[in-house]
C-alpha cells in the first residue's frame, strides 16, 4: 500500500478517490474530515459481494499535486474519527485489526463527547500563561473568554480550547 502522487487539487483527488472505490463497488457515504476522506462502501463482486465496510483515504495537496493513500479497517488506521454511523451501517469486522480499531473509533467518540459536555460558559482554562472563563459558545469558531486577570475578552478558537488545561472552579477551591 504505497502513496500515489499526481497533479490534483483536493476536490479533485476526493473525487478521484471515490470514482476509484466506485469501479468494484458502490460509495454508500462519504466525509472529509480535514485531511482524512472516510467513506462507507459495498463491494459489487467477487466473494465479498454485497459486504459493507469503511475505507479511509489520507489526502494530502500541495503545491497543485495531491498525494493519497488508501486503506481500509481491516490495517487498523490510526485516525479515529471516522463518522460512527458508518460503523453502525457496515457489516462485522474482518481482520485481526479492525475490530480493535473500531472500539478505538467508539472510545474516540465517547471521549470528545464527554468533554463536549463539560464545556460551559464559566469553566475556567489555563492557556498559554493565562487563565480565561469561558463566556459563550461561537460554535465551530470557538468560545468568548475572559482573561482572568484584567477581564479583557477574547475567541479561544476550538484548536486552542483542545490544547488547554481544565482548571477547578473558584467555588470549589473555597
Amino acid at each position: 500500500m504505497g502513496t500515489i502522487v499526481y497533479r490534483a487539487t483536493k476536490d479533485q483527488a476526493v473525487h478521484d478517490e471515490l470514482a476509484s472505490v466506485g469501479t468494484h463497488g458502490t460509495v454508500l457515504a462519504h466525509r472529509v474530515i480535514g485531511n482524512r476522506l472516510w467513506f462507507l462502501a459495498q463491494t459489487r463482486t467477487g466473494d465479498n459481494a454485497g459486504r459493507k465496510w469503511i475505507g479511509l483515504t489520507l489526502i494530502d495537496c500541495r503545491h497543485g499535486e495531491a498525494a493519497v493513500k488508501s486503506m481500509d479497517e481491516s490495517v487498523g488506521p490510526c485516525y479515529y474519527d471516522c463518522p460512527l454511523a458508518f460503523l453502525e451501517q457496515a457489516d462485522a469486522p474482518m481482520g485481526t485489526y479492525a475490530g480493535a480499531w473500531r472500539e478505538q473509533v467508539r472510545a474516540f467518540h465517547a471521549n470528545r463527547m464527554a468533554r463536549r459536555a463539560a464545556t460551559r460558559p464559566g469553566l475556567r482554562v489555563a492557556y498559554g500563561d493565562h487563565t480565561y472563563v469561558l463566556r459563550s459558545s461561537l460554535g465551530r469558531r470557538g468560545w468568548d473568554v475572559a482573561r482572568e486577570s484584567d477581564g479583557l475578552v477574547f475567541r479561544l478558537k476550538s484548536r486552542q480550547l483542545g490544547r488547554a488545561t481544565v482548571l477547578p472552579s473558584l467555588e470549589s477551591r473555597r
